[in-house]
């Protein structure tokens, strides 16, 4: 069972890995290509827009941790008829979410919008931009039980071949925004919401022909399953909450401080962040689901070997990619943007910061959460991170310069980062001294060898640079990062390769 679960998790790394350097590719440019289409204000306006649109999508952040988690255990378990049921449940609470997301997100957003957004342009487009994107989202709703369908099962060619055509689209039309169509705020908007609900079709008719007897639908008259998933769904809302707060919160406190032009700033870093997040969550993604079903087949070994392999893989890949833009990001931006809005670059190192320190615990979380015992480990580590916009809030108010914020940020992921193993110990008493070993100890000793890189800046010029830092970082992951065995897989893997060619 290890030796397919490893190539299990090998092959969904390479699939995730293929998806995502298309999607960023595509990302990266349409960045650009959208800011040379809208300009600096309305590119701005449109990523405070998408700060609104984030905080009414956020139930969908949580129900698809909720829908996979559920699934996961009972294909764990070997349980078809109650996964169906699980997947029924989900998807009646779904349809409700949607018709409930259109009633209250509307007005609300009608009135944020009246009263708190900074734009000089027409109102009415704002208006309009935003009741598109509620729709769109109200439409992928519908599409999450099928998503953690996808996920549990493992299918993650079909979502990433998805994401891969919406992005190639929404690519050609950014490019063709630049020099066609006169209303090129709205017909962004409408690009942008087609991609949005888009996954949700091809994710419900390939799971309807993939998957009849998990898909097929019957109404669940059991109240105690909603129950279960709306319990669990408020531990998971907690955090999901608590983390809009934070990232969609430091740009609307950006846009009330100070403009839409600083918002053009955090909107690029937020593009170079998320992208490099995805990198780095592309290795926990393909690990999780191993996470829940080892959990829940009761294999606790293999589980405590994937939670320390999950939380030390997650920081390596996120420091790998993230190499460019610590060293050089003036250079990159240059390259990559005809215009580098204010505070970019130190924008983007901070944000960089911030996620490094709370990918170093990426395996924490999905076990707790395959547990199901979620609510405390929620409730504390959420409300540091509330706490972080809280006293950012104050910061900016009494003057300080729009960096502080992050500061702020990254005091505070230091204080989650040392929290979550103690609060793992009380909720499941893991052995956390295996977590330090295997885990911390390799990922912050390649950290702290890489630091005398930066001292050569000066010294060469900044592609030679980066290739040498990468050069140096693969040395140190393969002698420090990696465990004997690891290293062994990986040259097994290699040389079976060869042989085959």
């Amino acid at each position: 069972m290890q030796e397919n679960t490893n190539l299990s998790i090998a092959v969904n790394t390479i699939i995730l890995y293929v998806r995502l350097a298309i999607v960023s590719v595509c990302g990266l440019l349409y960045t650009r290509f959208s800011m040379q289409a809208l300009g600096v204000d309305d590119y701005g306006l449109f990523s405070v827009v998408a700060c609104i649109i984030t905080f009414v999508s956020v139930v969908n952040t949580i129900m698809v941790v909720t829908s996979n988690r559920f699934l996961a255990v009972a294909i764990g378990r070997g349980n078809m008829v109650e996964a169906n049921r699980q997947f029924c449940v989900n998807l009646i609470i779904h349809v409700l979410i949607a018709v409930i997301t259109i009633v209250l997100a509307l007005p609300l957003g009608h009135c944020y919008i009246a009263n708190y957004v900074n734009y000089a342009g027409n109102m009415s487009n704002v208006v309009m931009v935003y009741d598109i994107s509620v729709y769109a989202s109200a439409v992928s709703f519908i599409g999450v039980p099928f998503n953690g369908l996808l996920m549990a099962r493992e299918r993650f060619f079909v979502f990433c071949s998805t994401d891969v055509l919406s992005s190639l689209i929404k690519l050609v039309f950014t490019y063709l925004l630049i020099d066609h169509f006169e209303h090129k705020l709205l017909v962004y908007a409408l690009v942008t919401a087609f991609m949005t609900a888009f996954p949700t079709f091809v994710f419900i008719a390939y799971c309807r022909h993939a998957f009849r007897e998990l898909t097929r639908f019957v109404f669940v008259r059991d109240w105690k399953k909603y129950r279960e998933v709306l319990n669990f769904s408020v531990g998971i809302g907690i955090g999901a909450i608590s983390m809009i707060c934070k990232t969609q919160g430091g740009a609307l406190l950006i846009n009330t401080f100070f403009s839409t032009t600083m918002n053009a700033g955090l909107a690029v870093a937020n593009s170079v962040s998320n992208i490099l997040q995805l990198f780095a969550n592309n290795v926990q993604k393909s690990i999780s689901p191993q996470i829940v079903k080892n959990y829940a087949s009761e294999n606790m070994e293999r589980c405590t070997y994937l939670v320390c392999l999950a939380s030390k893989i997650t920081y390596l890949t996120m420091l790998f990619v993230s190499l460019p833009f610590l060293l050089v990001p003036e250079f990159i931006f240059g390259l990559w943007l005809a215009e580098v809005p204010p505070y970019a670059v130190v924008f983007t190192r901070l944000l960089i910061a911030d996620l490094l320190l709370l990918s170093i615990n990426a395996g924490i979380s999905d076990f707790v959460f395959a547990t199901g015992r979620i609510k405390f480990y929620q409730c504390v580590v959420n409300f540091l991170l509330v706490c972080s916009v809280v006293v950012g809030y104050m910061t900016l108010k009494h003057g300080m310069s729009p960096q502080y914020l992050f500061y702020v940020y990254i005091f505070f992921s230091f204080l989650v980062f040392a929290i979550r193993p103690v609060l793992l110990v009380r909720i499941v008493h893991f052995n956390v001294g295996i977590l330090f070993r295997d885990a911390y100890l390799p990922a912050f000793a390649v950290s702290a060898l890489l630091l005398p890189v930066c001292f050569f800046k000066t010294a060469c010029s900044p592609f030679l640079l980066v290739v040498c830092a990468y050069i140096y970082f693969v040395l140190l992951l393969w002698v420090v990062g990696l465990k004997p065995n690891e290293r062994a897989y990986i040259t097994n893997i290699v040389l079976r390769g060869l042989r085959y060619k």
